[in-house]
C-alpha cells in the first residue's frame, strides 16, 4: 500500500498541483495578480497534507513545494513568468499496527509564461479593467518522478477590475493539456480558475498623541499597506491514462476557500500568506484527499 500512496500522490496529486502553482494572486508563483507589467523576484513554500483510510488502513502525505519565480514586464502590454518548483514528499502508512514510511524529493518541471494584457484594457480615475491572455509551456526538466516526461501546454484569460483604490477584483481560468510519457502514460488534462478580491488597507496619517495602543498599533503595522485577500480556488482533472486505458483511482474536482494577506514590508518587499480550505472534494476512485495547506512567501519588486 505504501508505494501505491506515493503513486497516487505524485501522479494525481502532483498534476493537479501543477494547476495550482500556474494559478494567480497568492497561491501562484508567477505573480500576475495586482503586479502585471512589473518586475520581481518571488519565492513561495506550499505545505499540502492529504489522508486515505481503506479497509482497516491508513496513509498520510505530506507535499512540501518550494518555487522560485522570476516576473520580467518588458513591455506595457507583455510579461514573461518563469517559474522553478521543488518538490519533497512524505508518505507514512499504517497496516495492522505497523508503521511504514517513505520520501522522495527533487526538482519538478520548470514553467513559462507570457502574459498580454492587451485583449481588453479600460483606466478610469480611480479604477482599472483589465483582461488579459496567459499562455505558458511545462518543460519536462525535472527528476523522474516528479516530471510530466514531456512537454505540456496552457493557454487561459485572466480578468482584474480595480475599483476606488481600494478594492481589487481578479478572476483567471487555466487549461493545461497533459502530455505523455515514453511508456504511454499521461496525468490526464487539467483545468483551474481562481477568483479573489483584495482590499488595500493602509495608514495615512500619524496618530494624534492621545491615540489608543490599538491605533498605534494599526499606524505602525500598516504604513506601507496590505493585500486582505479572500479567494476562491478550483482545480478539475482527467483521469490519468496508461495507453488507451483510463486509471480509475485518478482525477477529480477540488475546490479550496482561501483567505490571506498580502503585507508590505517596505515599497518593493511583500510578504504573503494563505490559508487554503478544502471545501468541495470529488475524487474519482481512491486517492488521497486534500486536508489542509499552507502558503507562505514574499515577492520583491523592481
Amino acid at each position: 500500500m505504501g508505494r501505491r500512496i506515493v503513486f497516487l500522490a505524485l501522479v494525481c496529486g502532483m498534476g493537479a498541483s501543477s494547476a495550482r502553482l500556474e494559478g494567480q494572486t497568492i497561491l501562484a508563483p508567477s505573480g500576475r495578480a495586482l503586479f502585471s507589467g512589473a518586475t520581481l523576484v518571488r519565492s513561495t513554500v506550499e505545505i499540502r497534507r492529504s489522508s486515505l483510510r481503506t479497509d482497516g488502513e491508513w496513509a498520510e502525505v505530506t507535499e512540501y513545494v518550494p518555487s522560485l519565480a522570476v516576473v520580467y514586464g518588458f513591455h506595457p502590454k507583455w510579461t514573461f513568468i518563469a517559474a522553478q518548483p521543488f518538490v519533497s514528499v512524505d508518505a507514512s502508512t499504517h497496516v495492522d499496527g505497523s508503521e511504514r514510511r517513505e520520501s522522495s524529493n527533487g526538482l519538478a518541471d520548470a514553467r513559462f509564461f507570457v502574459q498580454y494584457d492587451g485583449l481588453y484594457r479600460r483606466n478610469r480615475p480611480g479604477g482599472l479593467t483589465r483582461l488579459s491572455g496567459v499562455f505558458g509551456l511545462q518543460a519536462p526538466t525535472g527528476a523522474s518522478r516528479f516530471s510530466a516526461s514531456g512537454v505540456e501546454y496552457t493557454g487561459g484569460l485572466v480578468f482584474e477590475k480595480a475599483m476606488n483604490l481600494k478594492l481589487v477584483l481578479s478572476a483567471d481560468f487555466e487549461h493545461t493539456f497533459a502530455a505523455e510519457s515514453e511508456e504511454g502514460v499521461s496525468v490526464g488534462n487539467r483545468s483551474r480558475f481562481d477568483a479573489a478580491s483584495a482590499y488595500f488597507v493602509i495608514s495615512r496619517s500619524d496618530p494624534p498623541p492621545n491615540a489608543s495602543w490599538l491605533r498605534r498599533f494599526y499606524d505602525r503595522a500598516f504604513r506601507h499597506g496590505a493585500y486582505l485577500v479572500l479567494e476562491l480556488n478550483g482545480a478539475s482533472q482527467d483521469r490519468a491514462r496508461e495507453g488507451d486505458r483510463e486509471i480509475e483511482d485518478s482525477g477529480g474536482t477540488v475546490l479550496s476557500i482561501s483567505p490571506g494577506i498580502q503585507y508590505f514590508v517596505s515599497d518593493s518587499l511583500l510578504v504573503e500568506l494563505s490559508l487554503p480550505i478544502p471545501v468541495v472534494k470529488v475524487l474519482h476512485g481512491v486517492q488521497p484527499e486534500p486536508e489542509s495547506s499552507f502558503v507562505f512567501g514574499f515577492r520583491y519588486l523592481f
